[in-house]
């Protein structure tokens, strides 16, 4: 019986066209460094084109090409930065056009095509796979296909979860019509499990600032898609808390530190503005002090007015931004794991010790000198660009230029409402931070994988005077 079908001809073209779709799958992806950038690229315009078009709006009259494009690259960058007003301006099409840029950037381009190439070939060839790796910074080639299963699975169940909770809530609880809270629950669940925080109301989820049921799901959503999948599969495989792997603990205890101290933080600094948080009843303190500090990591939502958060409260606001999520999940920044081995590297220098430690283990210098690249080229690019935003948009306040850059940069997307402000070449400027916050990480990963090669001989050392 295999004898025949090798003889026929209907398999031998199949053999034949999944032989070709692999080597040329394969050609394609294994230059992740070009390929992965020109992939969000492609996908950006052409969910621009389809923005652009008049039935996506409610006027029916299209939109400009840089406000569309804006929109289009702040969903596949999972930011949601917006200079038009969301609900009022696209149409059930827009919206659906802006959620499915969310699911394909959240996923990741290289994750969603390979779901394309599976319907075809049995095989993932290396290329492939290096491809995915790079996209999903932290894991290695080998185990890309246990981890994309885990990918899919984990992220339509929890989205599916968090979608029936919010759409029965707002049905039962808000009493919108049922099929527009289904709408809307499937909308904020997407929206919030990819770090995404666009939103269906104007006001974004200001009306909400004091409903435990709402909020609470959207940000269990923002903290399960900003964790990172490697981090679940430690746990899930792992099953005990001192087999889990130092990537693991490192970004569960700086995550939850960061979420602890930051909402404890902003619940005394906005204490008394009146204009925030001054006038709302103590759980309701508790609520938004969670949830600021939670969509800070890099959810974009906001249940409180950003402009007009204390100067304080903004700085902690950034910080938080600048830092961002776990590694190889949906949340932007520069990761809390690099954060964790800076700090690392600086305690170990104040010990006077050689080696950077932690949990028994050494961590190696490649790791460390790839941290320091990650963070001080991130810090160089949002300075440059709220200088130049600056520059481009006189009539805005730099302190707001500023945490616009940092908001663009780390793809969380809150704003203190001058976003639609800014001159077209200070949009494109955004454009381009929201593009190279969530592909410039991809890129580096990948060129520092690539590039990486032994040397067999040593220079002289001398050393340079620090400080």
């Amino acid at each position: 019986m295999s004898t025949e079908r090798q003889h026929n001809p209907e398999h031998l073209v199949e053999r034949l066209a999944v032989g070709t779709l692999d080597r040329l799958v394969t050609l394609l992806f294994a230059r992740p460094v070009q390929v992965v950038p020109l992939l969000f690229l492609l996908v950006s315009l052409a969910g621009a084109f389809a923005l652009s078009l008049p039935s996506a709006t409610e006027s029916g009259r299209g939109t400009s090409f840089v406000d569309a494009w804006f929109t289009s690259i702040s969903a596949l960058c999972v930011t949601g930065l917006s200079t038009l007003d969301v609900p009022n301006h696209w149409s059930g099409l827009g919206e659906l056009t802006i959620l499915l840029l969310i699911q394909l950037g959240g996923l990741g381009i290289m994750s969603a095509s390979v779901l394309i190439v599976a319907l075809f070939s049995r095989t993932m060839g290396f290329g492939i796979r290096r491809g995915l790796a790079a996209e999903n910074s932290g894991i290695t080639p080998g185990n890309v296909r246990p981890l994309l299963r885990l990918i899919m699975a984990f992220t339509f169940t929890f989205e599916a979860i968090i979608a029936a909770w919010l759409s029965l809530w707002l049905w039962i609880g808000h009493g919108q019509p049922f099929d527009q809270a289904m709408w809307n629950g499937l909308f904020h669940a997407v929206s919030a499990f990819n770090n995404a925080g666009f939103a269906l109301w104007s006001d974004n989820l200001v009306g909400f600032n004091s409903d435990w049921l709402f909020l609470s799901p959207i940000m269990a959503a923002v903290i399960a898609g900003g964790i990172g999948y490697p981090v679940y599969r430690d746990l899930w495989t792992q099953r005990g808390w001192r087999k889990v792997s130092l990537h693991g603990r490192l970004t569960l205890w700086g995550y939850s530190i960061l979420l602890v101290g930051g909402a404890l933080m902003f619940i005394m600094l906005e204490w008394n503005n009146a204009a925030t948080m001054g006038s709302m009843a103590l759980h309701e303190h508790v609520l938004n002090g969670l949830f600021q500090s939670v969509t800070t990591r890099t959810a974009g939502f906001n249940a409180i007015n950003i402009g007009e958060l204390s100067d304080q409260s903004l700085m902690l606001t950034s910080i938080l931004m600048f830092i961002g999520g776990g590694s190889a999940g949906t949340a932007g920044g520069v990761k809390v794991g690099t954060v964790m081995v800076i700090l690392l590297i600086v305690w170990s220098e104040i010990r006077g010790n050689d080696d950077v430690e932690v949990y028994g283990r050494r961590i190696g210098e490649h790791n460390q000198r790839r941290a320091i690249s990650v963070v001080a080229l991130a810090t160089v690019l949002v300075l440059g660009g709220g200088y130049l935003l600056v520059a481009l948009s006189p009539h805005i306040a730099p302190r707001e230029a500023m945490f616009e850059a940092v908001s663009a940069f780390a793809t969380v997307g809150l704003s203190t409402g001058v976003t639609a402000q800014f001159t077209d070449p200070g949009k494109y400027l955004l454009i381009f931070l929201m593009f190279v916050g969530r592909v410039g990480p991809i890129t580096l990963f990948a060129a520092l994988a690539s590039q990486r090669k032994s040397q067999y001989y040593q220079y002289p050392k001398e050393d340079v005077i620090i400080g």
